[in-house]
């Protein structure tokens, strides 16, 4: 499904129409050049969930763990693990995090960005969502299972 966005606002709203339908233990590749809106997406996501803090690019901590305060949705996840891979270069930092903690986890929702930067993680993902900027403001958000 294609979605186009011409603002922060319409990209959070996409975000927060997709967050209905997560369940929970769902693993989701967001891809797209620099500033193109992942972490805008993930905003959206985590609000229409209940986030109370302020969501953030984990570019320097890797990994935000965001705690729902409670459940909006019945049967959705307890927390949101937000990856931003874009800095890691090997299996071996992957690894590192402990993702096996998170991923397939019913009370998980992982979204991660920079999903290609590291060849060899089989990421078995649930929706893979691909952000591609036509000019400084317009993108176009397609999302696919």
């Amino acid at each position: 499904m294609n979605y186009f966005s011409s603002s922060t606002e319409q990209t959070k709203k996409i975000a927060a129409d997709f967050a209905t339908t997560l369940s929970g233990g769902e693993c989701i590749m967001l891809q797209g050049e620099l500033g193109s809106g992942k972490t805008t997406f993930v905003q959206g996501v985590c609000e229409a969930l209940g986030v109370k803090e302020h969501v953030t690019s984990p570019t320097f901590a890797i990994m935000n763990i965001y705690h729902l305060p409670k459940l909006p949705t019945p049967g959705v996840g307890k927390k949101v693990v937000h990856l931003d891979l874009y800095r890691l270069k090997t299996v071996a930092e992957i690894a590192a995090l402990g993702l096996e903690e998170y991923m397939g986890q019913t009370d998980t929702i992982m979204l991660v960005e920079w999903p290609d930067m590291v060849d060899g993680i089989d990421w078995k993902p649930t929706y893979t969502i691909t952000f591609t900027s036509t000019n400084e403001n317009e993108r176009i958000i397609s999302i696919s299972p």
